[in-house]
C-alpha cells in the first residue's frame, strides 16, 4: 500500500510522470521480446509443440480380471476422408510422414526391433531383408528359346500405391476397472502391385515392437493443428474409422467366405459384429 502511495505522489510531478512511463513501457518490452523469444525453435525441430515421442504403456491386467477376450481382424480405408491423414502425403517431408513411410523407415534400419512376418498368425518371420525385397521386386523378361534376359525392371512398393491397412486386435474386459479394452498385435499395408494392379498384403508386423518407431512420427489432424500426436497414439486411440473382416470362429473364415450373396451382407454383418461389441460393455451393468 505504501508502494502506491508513494508512486500516486510522485506522478503528480511531470519529471517522475516522464519516467515512470518510459520505464513501464520499457519493462512492457523487455517481458513481451521474452516470451516471444521463449517460443522460437530451432529449425529442424519437427515434435512440434504439444507432441509426446514416448510410449503410453498399456496397463498392467492380471489374469484373475480377465472376464472376456476375443479376438477381430479389421480394414482401414484409406480412401475415407476421416483415414487420408494415414495415407497422405505421398511424399515424405522433413517433419510429416505417412503411416507407410513412417513404418518403412524403420524397417530399412537393419538394427530396428520391428518384426515382421509373411502371415497374421505370426508364425513365419521375415528378416528385414526379406522385407525389403517385397516393396522393391525385379522383372525380367527373358528370351523364350535362349534364356537371355531381354529386359529388366524394378517395381518399387511406395507410399501411393497402399490402399487399405488391416489390423489385428484383442478386445477383452478388465473387471478391475470395468471396461472393455484393446490391444493391437499385428498391423498389414494392403498395396495395389503398379504392374498387374493386384491388390495383397505386403507383410504383417508385430505392432508391439512397432509403437516406439511410430511415436517418433508426428501424425495430421487437420481439426486442430495444435493436437500433434503421434502414429502410435492415434492408432490406439482409434482415431480411424474402419470395417471389421473376420471374427475369430471356429473355422478360421473371413465374413466374405460365409456372406457370399452380396457385398450389403457382408457390410451388414461387419456392423452386427461391431454393435455386438460396442454393447458388450453396457450390457455388463446393472443399475
Amino acid at each position: 500500500m505504501g508502494i502506491l502511495v508513494d508512486i500516486a505522489f510522485k506522478l503528480k510531478s511531470p519529471v517522475y510522470h516522464r519516467a515512470f512511463f518510459v520505464h513501464l513501457l520499457l519493462g512492457l518490452h523487455l517481458i513481451s521480446t521474452s516470451k516471444l523469444s521463449a517460443q522460437i525453435k530451432d529449425p529442424s525441430d519437427c515434435s512440434g509443440i504439444l507432441i509426446s515421442d514416448s510410449v503410453i504403456p498399456e496397463p498392467y491386467i492380471r489374469e484373475a480380471d480377465l472376464m472376456w477376450s476375443g479376438r477381430h481382424w479389421e480394414r482401414i480405408d484409406l480412401r475415407e476422408k476421416m483415414n487420408q491423414y494415414l495415407y497422405y502425403p505421398l511424399r515424405a517431408l522433413p517433419c510429416r510422414k505417412s503411416l507407410y513411410d513412417a513404418l518403412i523407415g524403420s524397417i530399412r534400419n537393419l538394427d530396428s526391433p520391428i518384426e515382421v512376418f509373411a502371415d497374421d498368425h505370426f508364425e513365419i518371420p521375415l528378416s528385414h531383408r526379406q522385407a525389403l525385397s517385397y516393396i522393391q521386386m525385379i522383372d525380367t523378361i527373358r528370351d523364350p528359346d535362349t534364356g537371355e534376359i531381354l529386359l529388366m525392371d524394378t517395381i518399387s512398393i511406395s507410399s501411393k500405391d497402399v490402399k487399405f491397412w488391416e489390423l489385428r486386435t484383442d478386445w477383452y474386459f478388465d473387471k478391475s476397472r470395468g471396461e472393455l479394452r484393446h490391444r493391437i498385435l499385428g498391423i498389414s499395408p494392403v498395396v495395389e502391385n503398379p504392374k498387374t494392379l493386384d491388390r495383397y498384403n505386403l507383410f504383417w508386423i508385430w505392432y508391439p515392437s512397432a509403437r516406439e518407431s511410430l511415436a517418433s512420427s508426428p501424425a495430421y489432424i487437420r481439426q486442430n493443428q495444435l493436437q500433434h500426436l503421434n502414429y502410435d497414439q492415434v492408432l490406439n486411440m482409434r482415431f480411424f474409422d474402419s470395417v471389421i473382416f473376420k471374427e475369430d470362429n471356429d473355422y478360421d473364415r473371413k465374413i466374405e467366405e460365409y456372406k457370399r450373396s452380396s457385398t450389403l451382407d457382408q457390410l451388414l454383418e461387419a456392423d452386427r459384429i461391431k454393435n455386438k461389441l460396442r454393447n458388450f460393455e453396457a450390457e455388463l451393468w446393472e443399475y
